[in-house]
């Protein structure tokens, strides 16, 4: 049913269309115009946004939820901080995708100025995600709570996170690094992000530079510059070291230096 969405132009649709569709008998139609709030940057839609999180109508044959899914990652788009609530109730689907969704979610919005003060209060909930079974068991989206409870500093549960920097799946393990690194600053953390540069897997390395861009960790900017990856995820991670320090950079010479580096290597990869 879902395909349906593809022969509805994006630019056939205006705001107060879209927030309409919502409620559409149509679950196709719901499904894209959820889709397109979010991509649109609606921020008039939050209000609709937060009632489709808790859709019961859009079923699949299997159990799962594609319009809160849907609803959950567009919530994070926009960032406003009243979807909190709505997000932590999306925690406890039974639908993985929509807890990871809401996971994201929650990260992109205590990403925002002011929005990890009142994103904290998800802190709970999503490490009792963590604690709820053994931590070998896949049935949690593990990368997306990780990296939540790291941006989020969630200090009070690295106990939690801790023993998945030994778990058997190498991506959950970099999600724990990244993690453990936003909560300490340990730079041990950061290099097992370097280390995994050399993986034999390019999906490995492409997760690997990613993170380390999400960090900004800039003693790894030469080694990013050199990774056996595409020039855009390069470019990108490099990006988010620039952007991560560029705040600083007035306050200390030896910074600006090393951003300015930083910018060469770009430059040669461009």
């Amino acid at each position: 049913m879902h395909e349906q969405q593809s022969n509805v132009a994006a630019n056939e649709l205006t705001t107060t269309v879209a927030i309409n569709q919502l409620r559409s008998p149509d679950l196709s139609l719901r499904y894209y115009a959820a889709w397109w709030l979010g991509k649109m940057r609606v921020h008039e839609a939050v209000d609709a946004l937060i009632v489709a999180i808790e859709d019961s109508e859009d079923r699949t044959e299997l159990g799962g939820y594609p319009l809160r899914r849907n609803a959950a990652r567009s919530l994070g788009k926009l960032g406003d901080i009243k979807a909190i609530p709505a997000l932590i109730f999306a925690l406890n689907c039974e639908d993985f995708y929509v807890r990871e969704a809401a996971a994201q979610a929650i990260e992109e919005i205590a990403s925002q100025p002011q929005g990890s003060i009142s994103a904290q209060v998800a802190v709970v909930p999503l490490a009792k995600l963590l604690s709820s079974q053994d931590y070998r068991d896949l049935e949690q989206p593990y990368e997306a709570i990780l990296e939540a409870l790291g941006r989020l500093k969630a200090n009070a549960f690295k106990h939690l996170i801790e023993p998945f920097l030994q778990h058997t799946v190498v991506r959950i393990r970099l999600a724990a690094a990244r993690s453990m690194y936003g909560l300490t600053g340990d730079d041990q953390y950061a290099d097992l992000l370097v280390d995994a540069l050399s993986n034999p897997d390019i999906n490995i390395r492409r997760v690997a530079l990613t993170d380390l861009g999400e960090i900004g960790y800039l003693a790894a900017a030469s080694v990013i510059a050199h990774a056996q990856t595409e020039n855009s995820f390069k470019l990108f991670a490099l990006k988010g070291i620039l952007d991560t320090h560029l705040p600083n950079v007035n306050q200390d010479s030896e910074l600006l230096e090393n951003l300015q580096q930083v910018m060469l290597l770009m430059d040669d990869l461009l």
